[in-house]
């Protein structure tokens, strides 16, 4: 399946500076939502690793804030978003205890990483109502 989002995400992440979640995934979306790469890497630069503290993973904090910035701010669908990521991994938001699991699993942090990514712009993408 290929999604552009996705695209310009995984190459983001394959490149020497590798943004946070966060960064990227508002990267992803900068032309969409009037920014420049720069300006939507400076506002994610803080919601990486959970806002830097290990709470919400930076995927699900920069895919709720384009979500946002497209006009999806209905309650019901941001908390139906957020329950669809629980539901894919045992209830777990939360980078810490997303990234124990995936190690206790055997897993590395930057295809998790990806991973969450991917997920969240697929996501975004189905609410967005694109490809």
């Amino acid at each position: 399946m290929e999604n552009k989002h996705v695209e310009i995400a995984m190459e983001l992440r394959s490149g020497a500076s590798c943004p946070n979640c966060a960064e990227t995934i508002l990267m992803a979306y900068a032309k969409e939502m009037g920014l420049t790469k720069e300006q939507a890497a400076n506002i994610g630069s803080n919601f990486g690793g959970g806002m830097k503290a290990g709470s919400v993973c930076g995927a699900v904090s920069g895919a709720l804030m384009v979500l946002g910035a497209m006009g999806v701010k209905q309650p019901m669908k941001i908390g139906e978003f957020q329950r669809r990521i629980r539901d894919n991994h045992n209830g777990m938001i939360n980078c810490a205890d997303l990234l124990k699991a995936n190690a206790m699993a055997g897993g590395d942090k930057k295809s998790h990483c990806d991973a969450m990514i991917t997920e969240a712009i697929l996501l975004v993408d189905e609410y967005l109502g694109r490809e």
